[in-house]
């Protein structure tokens, strides 16, 4: 008798993505990128060691915000219009961010190029699934009978 573990029951973490869903899911990423770009962006223009400390401060703050209430394995993810007022606000800040700089259609872009991949996300039947986003449920392993 070997002990293997047997494969994991296919469940919503094993859910296939499409192509199209794979770049949209790889646009969004770069998006979410490029809106901290921005807010460093932005922190750095205050020039001297004040912007290089406010940039890297800026950008912890909105990556663990992320982090918490937005990312797909996010412990606390709102979901629903919580969430969507969240990543608009987000998205806004970086906005905010590149029309300080000079740059409001950038800015425009930006939130828009975040409003507009997530809109195409759902047009193609794509969900977040909270399920798929944890962890794994734990497999108990059979142990071996020794000296029985």
């Amino acid at each position: 008798m070997a002990l293997v573990d047997p494969p994991p029951a296919p469940g919503p973490a094993q859910l296939a993505v499409s192509p199209l869903q794979g770049l949209l899911l790889a646009v969004l990423f770069v998006v979410e990128v490029l809106g901290l770009v921005a807010v460093a962006w932005w922190s750095v223009s205050l020039g001297g060691l004040l912007g290089i400390a406010v940039a890297i401060a800026t950008v912890a703050v909105m990556g663990a915000l992320w982090g918490r209430f937005a990312a797909p394995k996010a412990t606390r993810r709102l979901e629903g219009v919580p969430l969507a007022a969240f990543m608009l606000a987000w998205f806004a800040v970086g906005g905010v961010c590149l029309a300080a700089l000079g740059h409001p259609w950038w800015g425009v872009g930006l939130v828009a190029g975040f409003a507009a991949t997530k809109g195409l996300l759902r047009l193609t039947g794509y969900r977040h699934s909270a399920s798929a986003a944890s962890a794994p449920a734990t497999v108990e392993r059979q142990r071996p009978d020794i000296g029985q």
